[in-house]
């Protein structure tokens, strides 16, 4: 019951809010229109007042006084007794006679109240500057101007506001003195202040005897929603699964229930939603499924989106000397890390597959700068790989290398799968290209496509440039190898040292298999390893492998404790032209050992 009076105290207040809204700016209308009207009413009679109080005086005993001398004279009685007839019939609050001297100011000749001296300055207009203007226009015109409102607030001090009337006095033709009639505004608006607030009142009544109607048809229509509040707050602890009374009338109440019924079949639609893609996307993407009517079907729009390829160097045979329970721990260990630093840059993760990373910038939000968050992203992942390499060491671990292919191009992006089993993802030959790309490098590597790089040239930072072929294509692809961005990132990857190659004496007998993805041929290739060092060697092969081919070492095959070591075919030239320069990627602790007794 106290959820229901809450809403029936809302209501009346935003009626109340709405009559007032209506009522006070009318109650303010009438008062300054009421305020307005009464002035112009006493300004109209003031102008009446004035024509009349001026036929009473006599112009030439005006004219004749001009000092205070003259304050003994006859005409000064008589031109008192004048004025103060005026004030006393007409009940004006002052009336005033003035002359215009030579200098343009004004002086006073007489007043009812026989308060100033002929010839005294008239200060009125220095304490209410309009009103010489009012004087002035009236003495230049010699026309009786029409009345305006004086007073307020002057030098922080407050004066009742006054209407005044300037009448001329002519003799000969000419103005010989200003007739000035004053009288006080503050009875007027007192009178209007009176009337407003009697409208005030009456309306105020007639708003309470609306506001008790109004919340008593309030209560009874909000009644039957008890039953949909408690519903409401179980829903907001999170209680789907509350029961709702059947629909049983047609009216706004039963469409409300069906209503609600239909949102609580949506959230939990939602809630699945958010359970089922929220773990593998980003929440741009969940948001977008959310947001859109069409966002769980089936399709997708073709999109220009740069592609993100990650793959570890080492973890295969990591993962063969490790029990499956520690293989796993380090495997989410370093997704963690790698996913959130994608989801930091707004990429979309589309799949993981083993040690591997696909994603992509661009969907289902895309932005200008696609391509250079894409390689900012990926320098971030080195650098964090480079942390978690150091937790490896302390928990007596390998390394391992992390190889980056980035590519732009143009894929269809969606929901991908069937009614039972979707996922928001991508296809296209681009994606096929970025792995391609991927494949040529490293560990520690980032390559970026020519596509790539004309969208990222003027920020990032190149360390040199790699000729790949590829299958079906016509001609070599330029492939970028990154050394750092600029711009508002200031990422950049550590500096390669120059590796220094030793000869081995005697040459060290290997075996070499090619590796095509994650298997290894059956078939070898021995030789010699004849030169060392700290990155990679130089092989004496029978038959030379292809530019940038992975291959599986086997060191001193046949023999007791022989060694593996896995390595990528480099494109660099060997000491001696007939050998094959090759780049570890993984090194295993018997290999290791094995090398570095034989290390000169």
């Amino acid at each position: 019951m106290r959820r229901l009076r809450s809403i029936v105290a809302k209501n009346v207040l935003l009626f109340l809010a709405i009559l007032l809204v209506a009522i006070v700016p009318l109650a303010v209308r009438y008062d300054m229109d009421s305020r307005e009207y009464e002035i112009q009413n006493l300004a109209a009679k003031l102008e009446y007042f004035a024509t009349r109080g001026a036929s009473w005086l006599d112009v030439d005993e005006v004219a004749g006084i001009e000092t205070a001398a003259d304050r003994r004279t006859d005409a000064y009685r008589s031109v008192l007794d004048t004025l103060q007839r005026i004030e006393r019939e007409f009940g004006v609050d002052n009336a005033v006679l003035m002359r215009r001297t030579s200098n343009g100011r004004y002086v006073y000749i007489a007043a009812g109240h026989d308060g100033f001296d002929p010839g005294q300055p008239a200060d009125i207009h220095m304490l209410f500057p309009a009103t010489y203007k009012a004087t002035e226009d009236t003495w230049q015109a010699g026309e009786m101007m029409h009345s305006q409102l004086f007073g307020g607030k002057v030098a922080g001090t407050s004066y009742d506001q006054f209407v005044q009337i300037n009448m001329p006095l002519k003799q000969h033709d000419a103005v010989a003195a200003i007739l000035m009639l004053n009288q006080f505004a503050n009875p007027v608006a007192d009178a209007v202040r009176m009337k407003t607030i009697r409208v005030v009142m009456l309306s105020a009544g007639l708003v309470a005897a609306g506001l008790v109607l109004f919340g008593f048809v309030s209560a009874r229509m909000l009644k039957p929603l008890r039953t949909l509040t408690v519903a409401a707050g179980q829903v907001s602890e999170g209680n789907l699964d509350v029961a709702l009374p059947p629909v049983r009338t047609r009216d706004e109440v039963g469409r409300l229930t069906a209503a609600f019924g239909g949102m609580i079949d949506g959230l939990r639609q939602r809630d699945f939603i958010r359970d089922t893609f929220g773990r593998y996307v980003t929440k741009e993407v969940v948001d977008e499924l959310l947001g859109s009517p069409d966002g769980l079907r089936l399709g997708g729009e073709s999109r220009t989106v740069t592609i993100l390829v990650t793959d570890l160097r080492g973890f295969t045979a990591l993962a063969s000397a490790l029990p499956p329970k520690d293989v796993l721990e380090i495997l989410n260990r370093y997704l963690a890390r790698m996913v959130a630093i994608i989801q930091k840059h707004r990429g979309t993760v589309d799949e993981i597959q083993g040690d591997g990373i696909l994603a992509f910038f661009g969907a289902p939000l895309g932005g200008d700068d696609d391509p250079v968050r894409a390689v900012a992203c990926a320098i971030e992942m080195q650098h964090a790989l480079d942390a978690f390499n150091a937790e490896q060491r302390a928990a007596g671990l390998p390394d391992v290398g992390m190889g980056i292919g980035i590519n732009t191009g143009e894929v269809i992006v969606g929901n991908i799968g069937s009614e039972q089993r979707t996922k928001y993802g991508a296809v296209g030959s681009a994606i096929n290209m970025a792995y391609r790309i991927e494949s040529y490098t490293v560990g520690g590597q980032i390559f970026l496509s020519p596509d790539t790089y004309e969208r990222v040239r003027d920020v990032v930072r190149v360390r040199g440039t790699v000729t790949a072929e590829f299958k079906g294509l016509d001609r070599p692809l330029t492939l970028y190898d990154v050394g750092g961005l600029g711009g508002t990132y200031g990422l950049a990857l550590p500096e390669r040292e120059d590796d220094v190659f030793r000869a081995v004496e005697p040459p060290l007998p290997v075996a070499c298999f090619m590796v095509e993805g994650k298997t290894v041929s059956t078939r070898a290739v021995h030789g010699a390893l004849t030169r060392l060092g700290a990155s990679g060697a130089d092989l004496a092969l029978g038959e030379r492998p292809p530019a940038h081919a992975n291959v599986k070492l086997v060191v001193a095959p046949g023999e007791p404790g022989a060694a593996e070591v896995y390595a990528k075919v480099a494109a660099a030239a060997a000491e001696k032209p007939d050998d094959v320069r090759v780049v570890f990627t993984s090194v295993s602790d018997a290999a290791r050992a094995r090398l570095a007794r034989r290390s000169p």
